[in-house]
């Protein structure tokens, strides 16, 4: 089912009587599907969070990847061969003992994807021995696995990349793992992470290894971050061959009780030498004293040009006493590798003060076209612009055709609000990442972790996705047995002038059921 506004019979009448209209061809509007369950879990104690999506260059099948924190803890993927319309569980990519990926709950990814130029699917993932499961939280050592699929998800073939020690967080712990291939040349693929414990007697580390044979084996990673540390890194490869990472400085030593923290910026590497060494950090951002995450980062599949987006206060003091806003979605681009990045833009457009927006995610079409979604609350009844815990929030996305210059009205991509004051999102969990994010030519896909099934007894999240189809090609809706016949929308047009006209005209749509929503104009 989409949501959208159909072009009427009966203004599509009086237009044929209106030469100034008739003249004009109709606006394309976004499409927008219902959304769609991806996790068919009938457990009562579930909690699939953090989907990432990525889609077959080579078949245009969806894949999704999530960890269930509560039931399995394992990471599963989803595959779906028919637009996103229908969801099929695909294989395990891990194997025993390191079955566990969502150990607890991670402020970050477990998981994350890329197919190659060939169709074969790349996944970096964290996995745990579950019979440390009892044990600290940072006791459990946690190691990097790089999956690989040539069937898009249903086999894998899967591989450690770095063994960590038990006994020592510092080394053990490591998470956010996040993958990038070559787009031309798919010997060389990168999986990075963040390796330490917060407030531990080590930094914080982003770590980035690096493969020159399609992900089957790995360099030792090598770290990016300065001696404040950083965190795990989004990462693209351009055509050029050059990786290029995006994180954010965290802080070490820590600072003494009383001290106001530092403004850490969002910082910019890159390797031409498939990432044996790393040039000099540029800064994307200032950032503020505190973020919320890293920012995402994608690349202009012909043009190189690079895109960041991120979610931050508008002061840079963001912790300063008193200081009270709410969260936006920022974006830059680069044109020069990285060197030097464009004014900075805010892609909600709800107005500032009213609500937190966070987490987006990014993605580039093989066209250029940039998609950008991220969880908003500008629907919650009551204020949230202090927090994002316990109101409701849905998906809103945007989209730009000029290379970032400037972007499309928001539309809402959710078709229900998410009470995130249920479910492992928020409570004191956290277990929330950027909105899985993937782009054809024709269409932008969103995944995400909601509560729409859940009780405050039992408080399940699943997965759901939906798409918007950008390339006008929807047809209207078809008639139904109940529906008006379009000779007469026009003639009561024609009879008794356009009020009525357009009166059943909404009678039509609502006969249509319930699946009609909204779109926006596409930008001229």
């Amino acid at each position: 089912m989409k949501r959208l506004f159909p072009l009427v019979a009966g203004l599509a009448g009086l237009a044929a009587f209106t030469p100034a209209v008739a003249a004009q061809a109709p606006t394309l509007m976004p499409v927008v599907t219902d959304a769609v369950q991806v996790t068919a879990d009938p457990q009562l104690v579930r909690a699939h969070t953090s989907p990432q999506m990525v889609r077959n260059p080579k078949t245009g099948e969806l894949v999704i990847v999530e960890g269930d924190i509560r039931g399995s803890r394992q990471c599963s993927t989803y595959i779906s061969g028919d637009d996103g319309r229908s969801w099929r569980l695909g294989g395990q990519p891990l194997s025993p003992p390191f079955t566990d990926c969502s150990f607890h709950a991670d402020w970050g990814p477990y998981a994350t994807m890329a197919f190659d130029r060939n169709g074969v699917l790349l996944m970096a993932i964290e996995a745990s021995d579950p019979k440390f499961f009892d044990q600290a939280r940072n006791d459990a050592p946690r190691h990097i696995f790089l999956a690989r699929s040539a069937d898009s998800g249903r086999t894998w073939e899967t591989s450690r990349i770095f063994e960590a020690p038990a006994g020592d967080g510092n080394k053990g712990v490591n998470k956010g793992a996040t993958v990038a291939v070559d787009p031309k040349d798919p010997r060389y693929v990168y999986v990075g992470w963040r390796q330490g414990l917060q407030g531990g007697a080590e930094k914080l580390k982003t770590n980035i290894a690096a493969s020159s044979d399609g992900g089957r084996t790995f360099a030792a990673p090598v770290e990016v971050s300065d001696t404040r540390g950083g965190d795990f890194p989004w990462m693209t490869v351009t055509p050029d061959g050059v990786l290029h990472a995006a994180t954010w400085t965290r802080i070490f030593p820590a600072v003494p009780t009383g001290q106001a923290p530092p403004v850490r910026e969002l910082f910019h590497v890159s390797s031409a030498d498939h990432g044996r060494s790393y040039g000099a950090r540029t800064t994307i951002d200032p950032g503020n004293q505190q973020h919320e995450h890293p920012p995402v980062l994608a690349s202009d599949p012909s043009t190189g040009a690079l895109y960041a987006a991120w979610s931050a206060q508008p002061d840079a003091m963001n912790q300063a006493t008193g200081y009270r806003a709410d969260l936006e979605i920022y974006f830059r681009s680069s044109t020069d590798g990285g060197r030097t990045w464009s004014d900075k833009l805010t892609l909600n457009d709800d107005g500032k003060g009213r609500a937190n927006q966070i987490d987006p995610g990014i993605s580039v079409a093989p066209n250029g076209r940039i998609d950008v979604a991220w969880y908003d609350g500008r629907n919650n009844p009551g204020n949230i612009a202090d927090r994002t815990e316990t109101g409701f929030n849905d998906v809103y996305s945007t989209w730009s055709t000029d290379g970032g210059k400037s972007f499309a009205p928001n539309v809402r991509v959710s078709d229900r609000s998410a009470d995130r004051s249920i479910g492992v999102w928020a409570n004191n969990v956290d277990q929330r990442l950027n909105v899985g994010v993937t782009s054809s030519d024709e269409s932008a896909y969103f995944a995400w972790s909601e509560t729409r099934n859940a009780n405050r007894d039992f408080q399940p999240e699943d997965v759901y996705m939906a798409t918007v189809h950008l390339d006008g090609s929807a047809a209207p809706l078809a008639a139904t047995d109940d529906d008006p016949p379009p000779w007469l929308v026009i003639g009561a047009g024609l009879a008794l002038g356009l009020g009525l006209a357009m009166a059943l005209a909404a009678l039509r749509l609502r006969a249509g059921g319930g699946s009609q929503g909204r779109g926006v104009p596409a930008p001229a």
